[in-house]
Formats: structure tokens, C-alpha cells, sequence
């Protein structure tokens, strides 16, 4: 049984699990992956307890999971629950963070190569105990690169929000 945990320690989570062992590229452009010599429809990845059939983006470029609200993940090579059993190769965890309880509100943005990101995060108004984030990505070449190559190039955006609410 391999297991690895790991911090995020750049955009793409995939692009930092090639680094671990028994964990290939299946090609040097994208970032989908082949653990112990399986393919990447034989991984199953849960963020924060949902499946996601397709955790990438722009033919395996990017990542399905921001980079901005990404905690950490943890990947199992193998000897998982069997309520995971329709999977031969890994089954991939990632747990997003929550909200900063600390300010009302906040916010920042982010720039890569290929998207531009917003994270507005805050405490729960009155006397309630818990936060709330809100994160929004959109891709941003093909607003530039479509009249320059008189093409459509795929584009993506997201939504993603989470609350949390600790009951008295």
C-alpha cells in the first residue's frame, strides 16, 4: 500500500504528484497521470466527499481543484475501501480549506499562465460561529488568442463556494 499526503506546492495538483514515486506523466504536456502502470480512468478523485469524473481542465493543462483553496490531498496507490472498488489503480482525496474566521471580509486574486482567480472569505455575520468562502476562476487567453488565430480555443471558468457553520 503506497499512500502519500502532501501540500499543494504548485498550481496543479497532479503536476505535484508526479514527483512521488510509482506516479508517471502519461504524456510530457499534460498533467494526467498513470500510478503502477494503470491509466488516468482508473483513478478515482473525491474533493471534499464528491467524486469528480473529470478533475481536468483544458486537456489535462490544469487542474480542477484551485490551487488558492486547496489544504492538502492525499493519494492511496492501492489497499482502499472497497467503497471505492470500481478502481484499480489510486484513489485520490483532496480537502479544500475553509474560510478565514479571523476578518468579516477579504479578498485576493491570483494570475497564472492560463487563468485569473478571485477568493472573497469572511466570518458568519452576528453572534453565529463558522466562515464562508467563495472562489472564482475563468481561463482568459482565448479572449486574446481566438481573433489572433480566427479560431475558438476551449475555455473554462468555475464557481466554487463552502460554508461552515459550527452549531452552538
Amino acid at each position: 500500500c503506497a499512500r502519500a499526503r502532501a501540500m499543494p506546492t504548485e498550481q496543479n495538483v497532479f503536476r505535484t504528484l508526479q514527483s512521488l514515486p510509482g506516479i508517471a506523466a502519461t504524456s510530457e504536456f499534460d498533467s494526467r497521470i498513470a500510478v503502477r502502470g494503470g491509466s488516468p480512468d482508473e483513478n478515482l478523485t473525491i474533493m471534499d466527499g464528491v467524486e469528480i469524473h473529470n478533475p481536468y481542465r483544458l486537456f489535462g493543462l490544469t487542474s480542477a481543484f484551485n490551487p488558492e483553496t486547496v489544504r492538502g490531498f492525499e493519494l492511496y496507490a492501492g489497499a482502499f475501501s472497497s467503497k471505492y472498488g470500481d478502481r484499480l489503480s489510486s484513489l485520490l482525496v483532496v480537502e479544500n480549506r475553509p474560510g478565514s474566521d479571523v476578518e468579516r471580509f477579504s479578498g485576493s486574486t491570483a494570475v497564472s499562465l492560463t487563468d485569473a482567480n478571485a477568493v472573497f472569505e469572511g466570518s458568519l455575520p452576528g453572534d453565529e460561529n463558522g466562515s464562508w468562502i467563495v472562489t472564482a476562476r475563468r481561463t482568459y487567453y482565448d479572449l486574446v488568442a481566438n481573433s489572433l488565430v480566427g479560431t475558438e480555443l476551449p475555455a473554462f471558468g468555475d464557481l466554487q463556494g463552502r460554508l461552515d457553520w459550527n452549531l452552538r
